[in-house]
C-alpha cells in the first residue's frame, strides 16, 4: 500500500511540474512571430545556400536599432526587386528578440526575406560592425565580407559582375 501512495504522490508532483512549466504568453507569441522570421544559424545557412546553388547570393547582417541598417533596408528591397531574378537576396537580423522585428516591420510592406540570426553565424563571418554585407558565389562560397551601407547602384554593379563570372 505504501508503494501505491509513493507512486500516486510522484504522479501528482509530476503533473504539477508539467502544468507549471508551460511557456509564458511572451514565449508563445515569440514562437508564433518567429514563423515570419525563421531562424538562421550555420546549419540553416548551409541549407539555404545549397537550395539556391547555381545562383550568387547576397546576405546582409543588421539590427532594428542601427541607423545605418535602417538606411540599408530600402536599398536591399530595391535591389531584390531589380536583381532578384539573377541573385538571391536576403537579410539576417542580429536582434536578440523577434518582437523587435515585429515592431520594426509593423505596418510596412516587406518583400526582403528576413531571418533571425545567431552569434555563431555572425562570428563565422567576423561581423564586428553592422550592417555587414556577405556575398557568396554561385557555389555558396563567401567571396566578399564588408561592413557599411551599399546603395542600390553599387549592389546592381556587384550583381552584374557576379552573374558575368
Amino acid at each position: 500500500m505504501s508503494r501505491i501512495r509513493q507512486l500516486t504522490a510522484m504522479i501528482i508532483v509530476s503533473l504539477f511540474l508539467v502544468a507549471c512549466s508551460g511557456g509564458t504568453s511572451t514565449e508563445s507569441s515569440a514562437s508564433q512571430a518567429a514563423e515570419g522570421f525563421p531562424a538562421m544559424g550555420l546549419t540553416e545557412l548551409d541549407a539555404y545556400l545549397a537550395k539556391h546553388a547555381g545562383k550568387p547570393s547576397v546576405m546582409f547582417f543588421w539590427t532594428t536599432w542601427c541607423p545605418s541598417c535602417k538606411q540599408q533596408i530600402p536599398e536591399m528591397e530595391q535591389f531584390l526587386e531589380s536583381s532578384g531574378d539573377r541573385v538571391n537576396v536576403f537579410s539576417v537580423s542580429l536582434d536578440e528578440k523577434v518582437e523587435a522585428l515585429d515592431e520594426f516591420f509593423k505596418g510596412k510592406k516587406r518583400t526582403l526575406p528576413v531571418f533571425l540570426g545567431d552569434k555563431a553565424l555572425a562570428a563565422k563571418f567576423g561581423v564586428e560592425a553592422i550592417p555587414t554585407l556577405v556575398v557568396f558565389d554561385a557555389e555558396g562560397k563567401p567571396i566578399i565580407v564588408r561592413p557599411g551601407v551599399f546603395p542600390k547602384p553599387m549592389l546592381e554593379a556587384l550583381a552584374d559582375k557576379l552573374v558575368a563570372k
